[in-house]
């Protein structure tokens, strides 16, 4: 029981439970509401759909198992009681469960491409995945460079399910484009692109804060991370600053487009709040403990902002259907 859960822990369970919701929740509360109210029905069928989730799942659980593999001396300075590999999973396991795993997942996001005429797209997850090995061996212990890798590959996790269902309306209805002169399904591409960035800076944000958590086991191995090279006091005024344009962005979006949507006003005000105790929290902070209460905020926000996709989807049903 304990291997089994050791397993789960390496790969992030968890996380990859939320990759999974935040797909489907791009899909069903994003797109598929959308098409409908102007008479269209999603192309990708929910199998191929699944097979999409599936493979993203499990490359991104390779990318945790190899990162595992290679952060093995930190990891034992920095949190000592949570290290799995040599501990409860054998290296070589953690390496061949690595390559199993995005073996399967490029393979099965391969065969998908083909079948849906967009072998292309492959290359994207060739992409995903160098950029997941390259971080493990050599960007996380580089100055924002890890920090931006592991935000592109979080924005990549709704992106992918537009860059697969957009194509292909376009694609089914060519003649659209030929009366109006632009894609009509511009307009949900802008949602799902919005969306991405929202994870972006969270995760930006998310990734700076943690490189504070582990400045003294980075520092030990010769990592040149953001806190290590600038120190805390700067890293702190970082993550202010970039909660800070994520507020402002927030507050656009909300007076521009938001505020028409059922329930979405209140998540507003929350999300205002709970920015407001960031601000207060980071300025403050001067223990480990402290910016682990920072991070573990960003990702309250981060759920928040995932549910209050089921609010836009039920406004869209009620009001513009």
């Amino acid at each position: 029981m304990v291997t089994v859960l050791a397993y789960f822990r390496l790969v992030r369970f968890p996380i990859l439970a939320l990759i999974a919701l935040i797909q489907y929740s791009v899909r069903y509360f994003i797109l598929e509401p959308m098409l409908h109210i102007n008479g269209y029905e999603l192309i990708m069928t929910d199998r191929q759909f699944f097979y999409l989730v599936f493979s993203t799942v499990l490359i991104a659980a390779g990318g945790y198992a190899i990162n595992d593999y290679f952060d093995i001396k930190t990891d034992r300075v920095n949190k000592l009681k949570r290290v799995i590999v040599d501990r409860y999973v054998k290296r070589r396991v953690a390496m061949t469960l690595h390559i199993v795993l995005t073996s399967l997942g490029f393979v099965m996001a391969s065969y998908l491409s083909y079948k849906l005429g967009m072998w292309r797209m492959s290359s994207l997850f060739i992409f995903v995945i160098f950029t997941l090995w390259f971080y493990s061996t050599n960007l996380q212990h580089q100055t924002l460079t890890g920090n931006l890798a592991i935000a592109l590959m979080a924005a990549f996790v709704p992106l992918i399910v537009g860059l697969f269902e957009i194509p292909l309306q376009n694609a089914a209805h060519p003649e659209l484009i030929a009366e109006y002169g632009y894609s009509i399904f511009n307009i949900p591409a802008y949602w799902v692109i919005a969306f991405s960035v929202v994870l972006f800076m969270l995760t930006l944000i998310r990734e700076v804060t943690k490189d504070v958590i582990d400045i003294r086991g980075d520092k030990m191995f010769g990592s040149f991370t953001f806190p290590i090279r600038f120190g805390v006091k700067a890293s702190k005024s970082l993550i202010i600053v970039l909660y800070a344009l994520f507020g402002v962005g927030l507050t656009w979006a909300y007076f521009n487009f938001l505020s028409v949507h059922i329930g979405m006003g209140t998540v507003f005000s929350v999300l205002v709040l709970l920015l407001i105790f960031q601000f207060i929290l980071i300025f403050r902070a001067k223990t480990k403990k402290h910016f682990l209460y920072s991070s573990n905020l960003n990702n309250a926000i981060t759920v928040i902002m995932i549910v209050s996709l089921y609010l836009i989807k039920i406004s869209i049903e009620i009001y513009f259907s």
